[in-house]
C-alpha cells in the first residue's frame, strides 16, 4: 500500500513542481515576449522601439507622475494615452511601426520616471 502512494506521489509533486508553464505576466504560449525592460527616464525623455507588421500588447507601468504611451503607425488608431501609470493595449500594425514611451516634461518640474515596458507579439 505504500509503495502504491509513493508511486502516486511522487509524478504529482513532479508536476506540481513546474508552475504551470507561465512567466506569471499574463502570458500564453501563443505570445511572444518581444521586450521586457525597465528604464529610468528623465523628464522630457523617452523610449521608442521598432515594431514589425503584426498585433502586439503592451504593458507599461510607471512610477511618480505617469507617462504617456504611443503607437505609431498602427491601423486601429490606438494612438497616444493620458499621462498613465499603468496601461495595457492590443494594437494592430499592417506596416512597420513603433512603440513610444515618454516622460512628458512640466516646465522643468517634473521627476524623472521609473518604467517597466513588456511587449508581446501575438
Amino acid at each position: 500500500m505504500k509503495l502504491k502512494s509513493i508511486a502516486i506521489l511522487a509524478p504529482l509533486c513532479f508536476l506540481a513542481a513546474c508552475g504551470g508553464g507561465g512567466d506569471g505576466a499574463g502570458s500564453t504560449a501563443s505570445n511572444d515576449l518581444v521586450l521586457r525592460e525597465s528604464k529610468v527616464l528623465e523628464e522630457g525623455a523617452s523610449f521608442s522601439m521598432r515594431l514589425t507588421p503584426g498585433t502586439y500588447k503592451a504593458n507599461v507601468t510607471s512610477s511618480s507622475s505617469g507617462v504617456v504611451v504611443t503607437w505609431v503607425g498602427d491601423s486601429q488608431g490606438c494612438g497616444k494615452s493620458g499621462e498613465v501609470k499603468v496601461y495595457s493595449q492590443i494594437c494592430t500594425f499592417t506596416i512597420t511601426g513603433q512603440l513610444l514611451v515618454a516622460n512628458p516634461t512640466t516646465f522643468g518640474l517634473g521627476a524623472q520616471e521609473i518604467v517597466t515596458v513588456e511587449v508581446f507579439k501575438l
